[in-house]
C-alpha cells in the first residue's frame, strides 16, 4: 500500500471547489490489515501522509459486532473511545474522520467521501430517491438520512450487505440523503470514472444551473455590513454576498424558505442550523435578540429582504466559510429545484448534529 496514491488522489479532489469546501470531504486507503483516513478537521487540497491516521481494519470491524448504550452521547463517546483505540499508535493526536466507520465497511483500496452541491441537490431533494434509481438503477445504493456516526455506519453496513444480495455486487456509489456520496474503487482510474458519471448524469438532469455572479458592491451594502458588526461584540467580521441567487432567495420570506434550514452537517457546522432572515434594516436589532434568545448564539448568516445576505464571525475565517458554505446551500437548492425541490434535515437530526461532540470537534480544527 502506498500512502501517496490517496495524498494524490485527495489533493486533486480537495482543490477542486467544486467538490469540496474547507474540511469537507474525506479519503482512505487500505490493505487487509490497515486502513489509513483522512484525520478530522485536515483539509483535503494540502493534506500530506502525516494527514492521514493509520487503523487496524480488524479493531474497526469489532466496533460493529460491540452492544453500545442506547443514549447517544454515551454510545457515540464510546465509538469514539474504541475509534481510537483502533489507532495504530493509539497514544497519537490525531483523531480519525467521523465517517471512519463507513470508510471500513468497503472493499475496495480506495475510498471517496464528496459533498458537491450538485449532487447534493439529488440527496437534498423531496424526489431524490426516486431520482436516484430513475437515473443509476442499481448501480448506486441510496442511504435515507439517519444520525451520523455508530447509526449511521450500522444502518449503511446492513444495506450494503442487503445490496450485494440483490446485484451480486459490491457497492462503488453510496448516496446518502442530505449528507453527500461514497465513491470505491482499487484505482485512482476507476473512481475518477465513477464521479464523472455520476457528474455528468446530475449534469444532464439539471433543469438549470445557479447564477452566483457578483453584482456591484455599493456603499448601501458596506454600510449594512458596518452596521451588522456592530450589533453584537461576538461579531467582528461581515462579508456581504449580493449575488443574482442571493438576491433572488432574499425577496421574501417565501423565497428564502429553502435555505431557512440546514440541508447537510457541512451547513450547519460553517453557517450554523439556522439563518436570520429580517424583512428592513429596522428589524436587524430585534432580530439578533429574539435570535440569540431562541438558539442561544448570534447567527453566522443574516438574509435581509431584497438585498443578499450577510455572513458574520468572530474572525474573518469564520465570516468566509460561512459565506462559502452558504453559498453552497443556495447551489444545493437550486440543483434540487430538479428534484422535486428542496428537502431539508428533520429537527431531530440537526439537534444531534448541533450537540454531536465529532462536528465540535471538526468545527474547531477548521476555523
Amino acid at each position: 500500500m502506498n500512502i501517496q496514491t490517496i495524498v494524490k488522489l485527495s489533493n486533486k479532489y480537495g482543490s477542486d471547489p467544486e467538490l469540496v469546501l474547507a474540511g469537507g470531504g474525506n479519503t482512505s486507503i487500505k490493505d487487509e490489515e490497515t486502513l489509513f483516513v483522512k484525520a478530522s478537521g485536515t483539509e483535503l487540497s494540502d493534506i500530506t501522509g502525516k494527514g492521514f491516521v493509520g487503523m487496524s481494519r480488524k479493531g474497526i470491524e469489532e466496533i460493529f459486532h460491540k452492544k453500545y448504550p442506547e443514549d447517544d452521547k454515551a454510545r457515540e463517546a464510546a465509538v469514539l473511545a474504541d475509534l481510537m483505540a483502533a489507532r495504530l499508535d493509539p497514544d497519537g493526536e490525531s483523531r480519525p474522520s467521523v465517517e471512519t466507520l463507513l470508510h471500513g465497511l468497503f472493499v475496495h483500496t480506495l475510498v471517496l467521501h464528496l459533498h458537491p452541491a450538485l449532487i447534493n441537490g439529488l440527496t437534498c431533494g423531496s424526489d431524490g430517491e426516486r431520482a436516484a434509481r430513475r437515473l443509476f438503477g442499481d448501480k448506486a445504493l441510496w442511504i435515507p438520512a439517519c444520525r451520523p456516526g455508530y447509526s449511521l455506519a450500522m444502518l449503511c453496513r446492513n444495506s450494503m450487505e442487503s445490496y450485494k444480495k440483490e446485484t451480486g455486487r459490491d457497492a462503488q456509489i453510496m448516496f446518502l440523503q442530505n449528507h453527500g456520496v461514497f465513491f470505491a474503487a482499487d484505482t485512482e482510474k476507476e473512481i475518477d470514472s465513477l464521479l464523472s458519471y455520476v457528474l455528468d448524469t446530475l449534469k444532464n438532469a439539471a433543469v438549470r444551473e445557479p447564477d452566483l455572479s457578483q453584482g456591484i458592491v455599493d456603499t448601501e451594502a458596506l454600510r449594512l455590513s458596518e452596521r451588522i458588526r456592530g450589533l453584537a461584540p461576538g461579531i467582528k467580521h461581515v462579508i456581504y454576498d449580493g449575488s443574482i441567487e442571493a438576491k433572488r432567495f432574499s425577496e421574501s420570506r417565501e423565497k428564502a424558505l429553502p435555505l431557512l434550514a440546514p440541508l447537510t452537517p457541512d451547513h450547519i457546522v460553517y453557517c450554523r442550523a439556522y439563518p436570520l432572515f429580517v424583512g428592513s434594516e429596522a428589524e436587524l436589532e430585534d432580530g439578533f435578540k429574539r435570535y440569540l434568545e431562541k438558539y442561544g448564539v448570534l447567527p453566522r448568516i443574516i438574509i435581509l429582504r431584497g438585498t443578499g445576505f450577510f455572513a458574520a464571525g468572530e474572525t474573518g475565517r469564520e465570516a468566509d466559510l460561512a459565506r462559502l458554505l452558504f453559498l453552497d446551500a443556495i447551489k444545493t437548492a437550486v440543483y434540487a429545484e430538479s428534484f422535486g425541490g428542496v428537502l431539508h434535515m428533520s429537527e431531530k437530526l440537526t439537534d444531534f448534529i448541533v450537540n454531536w461532540e465529532a462536528e465540535s470537534y471538526r468545527q474547531k480544527k477548521s476555523i
